[in-house]
């Protein structure tokens, strides 16, 4: 069942038509992993910074986003409001996320692609602002695969260091 028509608006970008000029209903997802002040802050930033971009595009319908704070991106399990967004994908009630980089949507290469994909056939495109990365072109998910596995190293490179450091 899906929300949106992604051939119909894929043709619509090949023909210059920005995706802020197509009518969407956008949410947004945001993720920080510890509850450090630096980052809540960053938080309370990311979601100031979506709710004005979404509100500021009228063709797009603002849906609440999904925020996560103190949670890490490298398992889903734990993860209960990106399971929600996820879960209301499902019942559409919106057609795009946007999220910061790929690194807050997920640092687990094959749960980037799950959740991408499953996001997809229920007709929910994402888009990784940082990353320049959108869900709806037919090349995303090479170019997701990529800066996913990124993502996925920099945490295995980060926690060796750390344990390096204590030991």
């Amino acid at each position: 069942m899906n929300n949106i028509n992604l051939i119909g608006i894929r043709n619509k970008i090949t023909l210059g038509i920005p995706i802020t000029s197509i009518p969407l209903k956008v949410t947004y997802y945001s993720r920080v992993s510890t509850e450090h002040n630096n980052q809540l802050n960053s938080l309370t930033n990311q979601s100031t910074y979506f709710t004005n971009y979404i509100k500021q595009n009228k063709e797009w319908t603002y849906i609440p986003g999904y925020i996560e704070q103190g949670i890490s991106g490298t398992t889903d399990y734990k993860r209960e409001q990106f399971m929600n967004m996820i879960n209301d994908a499902k019942q559409n009630k919106f057609d795009l996320i946007i999220t910061k980089e790929i690194s807050r949507f997920s640092r687990n290469t094959l749960d980037s692609i799950k959740y991408t994909r499953e996001l997809l056939n229920n007709g929910v495109a994402v888009l990784f602002l940082n990353d320049n990365i959108n869900t709806i072109y037919s090349d995303s998910e090479l170019r997701l695969t990529i800066m996913s596995s990124l993502a996925q190293d920099e945490i295995r490179r980060l926690s060796e260091r750390v344990k390096f450091g204590m030991n």
